[in-house]
């Protein structure tokens, strides 16, 4: 989704999840993950990226905002450095 080196670099330290709440399928499980969303996050904002602690604790969270590319994409690489420090990652 991020091609850019830097963040791809950042986003190689985490185990990346996708998660579908919008597949209409009647196999899929998007109602139950929606809720969950709602649960969990308080949000059902898409897309919406988080960082969870080995335990599962939350540790960030950030959305999408407005804006152009770019300056997401600095915002983005700040919040992963800072999701990396808080979980204690080297």
């Amino acid at each position: 989704m991020f091609p850019r080196p830097e963040i791809e670099e950042r986003l190689s330290r985490f185990v990346l999840v996708r998660l579908w709440i919008n597949d209409k399928k009647p196999e899929a499980r998007s109602g139950e993950w929606a809720r969950m969303l709602q649960e969990r996050f308080r949000t059902t904002a898409i897309p919406l990226y988080a960082a969870l602690s080995p335990e599962n604790e939350i540790l960030g969270r950030i959305d999408l905002p407005g804006g152009s590319v770019d300056a997401f994409a600095g915002r983005l690489a700040r919040w992963l450095d800072e999701m990396l420090a808080k979980s204690g990652a080297k």
